[in-house]
């Protein structure tokens, strides 16, 4: 039975041992192994043929034999030793290869023969060798005890309570040194002396204890509040320290060897390994319970420490604390990297190792070839560069432990000389295992190297060097390079950073700009919006519009354009209507005249009393006729003439109204011309009292007459004066109302001109869409970018096609009004 030793690849090894076995066992293996000698036999004949030589030949023949009847055919049996899992199982493989059984076990054998006769030149205890835990355990050990905290929540608030409320005012009230505090290695024992003001020298000091309900029914555990004395407290957690204890060094013990078989053999390999790494660390002499009750307690410490200063609100104390811990984890990122390398490097000799296992039925066929010979020097080479790495590392591992334990005992030296982990001292312990932590994993990376040195010759030395100063020089040559060209760059972060086609040129600033506690963007519709520190919000919805300044000007101007056509078209309509009320008023006039003339007519004969006319009537009429006979005289018109514009006066408000004034200062009406000297004593007379509405008796005393007399005459004239009457009433309302929509429109083109940059702002975003929806001269819509260049026209073409599209947009959305029809009634 053959032997092959490993650290910490056993498992995979097994596995890949099995599969070896299964493969070379295979008809489907023999077969190709058939297929590789005759290809290397044909190979050969051709080699010959052209004047090859019959040695070589023979020498191809010989390590065929040699590697298929000798590495081949026979099988042996091989157990697998892990030297870091010693429960591993099941450990034996058989039916394997001897060629693999055997060069695995010897080169295994003779790298785990070096590694183990140089640990114990090196004197380090068992639990802390390399072959027995891996690299810089001792180290990691007492880094991971360091972070260990309470496990049980309840048992942790008491803790943490039992810190704020007795420890912390103890130490305020200067009861407790500040001094002792720090340095003691026994924490929990100054603490509950029954001689310690916090454990109850003053006894009104009290602190909130929670205890933990008895179990009952099935569901969660209840947990009571209760207000005790820091005496009583000290003596329920002093009872409660070990459960606690017995809990966590099982639950730790799993974490820190993940390997054992149960949890009784993890807490018994913690339980004796951690005293071994203090003693041999720092110096102390410390049982694993001890040992871990201490970090745990100083951990719940500084967990109170810090809720005590949020809850005093002391926020210098706070911002100090969270500072420092800041700073402890920005140093722990730096380190990373060599914390990747302690984990990776040895890994990666389990990879490499396991591969070269895996890879034997490929190197096997390989070395059939009548390059064979090559190959087979190649494979055994890489056995013994992988087992080279053990004595490297063991080399490593005992200058790491040693500059742990130079500096951690240096850091557990308290002032009183006592030697152990305090307040004071923890930080300092985890800072010199997170340095021989990155300097174990930076150095661990050129073992490889040096093993390859070893392995293939010196040469490959140079390649080393290279590769382990590579991080100094390139740090070295950085560090130059910002000192001699003024560039500095400290504390840049950059994450995720992704830019494309920048292009910057020809800037200058040296204004100072502050802009804090603000953040800014923009809506899905474009509009920009700022929130402020204080959380005002602020929007800006002027820039999800289009501005276009040149064809905002053409816009204003097709727009009022078209509110001046809209007034020309009322004002048009509105003539119009005048022109149908003038004529029915002139019709009205023509009747109310006839009526009234039959009146005077019969007043004057003496007929009208016979149809009841009263006396006040007939006087009334007798005045229509003087006034009517003045009229006559004074403008020189006819009696019929002057009643037919007595009456048109009266009906259409005045003389003003009822006769046209030319340019020339002559009157005019019907036609008939009046001398503007004629014109003004007419109107003259119209003013006085006697010649103004007392003159006129109305169509109501014509009516009331025609009535009277029921003569179908009479009435004919009554219908058609109350129809053009009503007419002439309806198309002078008109009339004013389309007079009122001309003004508003000529008003509103005055506007538009005047408030052109309003116009660019409410209807350059439309315009802007509209134009880019519009068909081009190729007859595919122009486009957002064809829409631009219209937008910024930069001759006098482009410029008036921008007028032409901004008229057809002002057209589309404010039509102009149809051509008014002549009314009618």
């Amino acid at each position: 039975m053959y032997e092959l030793f490993t650290l910490g690849g056993g498992v995979y090894l097994v596995d890949l041992l099995n599969a070896v076995a299964a493969i070379t066992g295979g008809g489907a293996y023999i077969m190709l192994a058939q297929l590789a000698g005759v290809a290397g036999l044909a190979w050969i004949l051709f080699r010959t043929a052209f004047g090859g030589s019959w040695k070589d030949n023979a020498k191809w023949i010989l390590m065929f034999t040699a590697v298929w009847g000798a590495m081949i055919l026979p099988r042996a049996t091989v157990r697998v030793v892990d030297r870091l899992d010693a429960g591993l199982a099941p450990a034996v493989v058989a039916n394997v290869p001897i060629g693999l059984a055997l060069f695995a076990s010897l080169t295994s054998q003779v790298g785990d023969g070096l590694t183990r006769l140089s640990e114990q030149a090196f004197t380090l205890p068992d639990d802390l060798r390399y072959q027995r835990h891996g690299m810089i355990f001792g180290s990691r050990l007492a880094d991971a005890v360091t972070r260990m905290e309470i496990t049980d929540a309840v048992f942790a608030r008491n803790v943490r309570n039992y810190a704020r409320q007795c420890i912390f005012h103890a130490l305020l009230l200067g009861h407790i040194s500040a001094d002792d505090l720090r340095e003691t290695t026994d924490l929990w024992t100054l603490v509950v002396n029954t001689g310690s003001p916090s454990a109850g020298a003053t006894p009104a000091r009290m602190v909130g204890f929670s205890p933990r309900g008895a179990a009952g029914a099935p569901g969660p555990t209840p947990v009571d509040t209760a207000i005790v004395t820091c005496a009583e407290a000290a003596a329920r957690l002093t009872v409660q320290w070990g459960p606690e204890m017995d809990r966590a060094m099982g639950l730790f013990g799993w974490r820190l060897f993940p390997n054992a078989a149960t949890e009784a053999l993890a807490r018994a390999e913690l339980v004796a390994a951690l005293p071994v790494a203090y003693d041999f660390l720092m110096g102390a002499s410390r049982t694993a319970a001890g040992a871990i009750q201490q970090q745990m307690l100083l951990n719940a410490i500084h967990d109170a420490g810090e809720q005590w200063a949020s809850e005093a609100g002391n926020a210098a104390a706070l911002s100090a604390y969270t500072e420092t811990r800041a700073e402890a984890q920005t140093v722990a990122a730096y380190r990373a990297i060599g914390r990747q390398a302690e984990t990776w490097v040895p890994l990666l000799r389990i990879v490499f190792e396991c591969l070269y296992v895996g890879a034997f039925p490929m190197a096997v066929l390989l070395m059939l070839t009548p390059a064979g010979g090559a190959f087979f020097r190649a494979y055994l080479g890489g056995f013994v560069w992988l087992q080279s790495w053990g004595p490297l590392y063991a080399i490593l591992h005992r200058i790491a432990l040693g500059e742990a334990a130079v500096g951690m005992s240096a850091v557990a030296l308290m002032p009183g000389g006592d030697i152990g982990v305090s307040l004071v001292a923890q930080a300092g312990i985890r800072a010199v295992a997170a340095d021989v932590a990155v300097m174990s994993g930076y150095l661990s990376m050129s073992v490889p190297f040096l093993a390859a040195a070893l392995a293939y010759g010196v040469g490959r030395a140079t390649t080393l060097a290279s590769s382990v100063l590579h991080v100094g020089q390139e740090a070295a040559i950085g560090a130059a390079r910002e000192g001699s060209t003024g560039n500095l760059s400290l504390g840049s972060t950059q994450v995720d950073t992704h830019r494309y086609a920048t292009v910057e040129g020809r800037q200058v600033r040296t204004s100072a700009q502050v802009d804090t506690g603000r953040y800014s963007g923009y809506t899905p519709e474009g509009a920009a919006y700022t929130v402020a520190a204080d959380g005002t919000a602020i929007a800006d919805a002027a820039v999800a519009t289009s501005r276009l300044p040149a064809a905002g000007v053409r816009l204003s101007e097709s727009l009022a354009a078209s509110h001046e056509n809209r007034a020309v078209q009322s004002r048009t309509v509105a003539e119009n209507l005048s022109a149908e009320a003038a004529a029915a008023r002139t019709a009205a006039a023509t009747d109310a005249t006839a009526m009234v003339e039959r009146h005077s007519r019969d007043v004057n004969v003496g007929t009208a009393h016979a149809h009841g006319v009263t006396e006040s009537e007939s006087q009334q009429a007798q005045d229509l006729s003087n006034h009517v006979d003045r009229l006559s005289e004074i403008a020189g018109i006819t009696q019929d003439q002057a009643a037919t514009l007595t009456a048109e006066a009266s009906l259409g408000g005045g003389f003003g109204k009822a006769v046209r004034i030319g340019a020339s200062g002559r009157a005019s009406w019907r036609g008939q011309t009046i001398q503007s000297e004629a014109f003004n004593r007419m109107r003259d007379y119209a003013e006085q009292p006697q010649g103004g509405a007392g003159g006129w008796p109305g169509g109501e005393a014509g009516g009331r007459y025609s009535t009277a007399t029921g003569e179908s005459e009479l009435a004919s004239l009554e219908e058609s004066y109350g129809t053009n009457l009503t007419r002439m009433e309806r198309f002078e309302d008109r009339a004013s109302a389309s007079y009122t929509e001309a003004d508003n429109w000529s008003a509103q083109a005055a506007q538009v001109r005047a408030e052109a940059q309003s116009i660019d702002r409410d209807l350059g975003q439309p315009f802007f869409a509209w134009l880019a929806e519009r068909p081009g001269a190729d007859g595919r819509r122009i486009g957002v970018g064809g829409a631009l260049r219209l937008a910024t026209p930069q001759t006098p073409e482009e410029a008036e096609t921008l007028r032409e599209y901004a008229a057809e947009f002002a057209s589309e959305r404010l039509p102009t009004p149809v051509a008014p029809q002549t009314a009618s009634v």
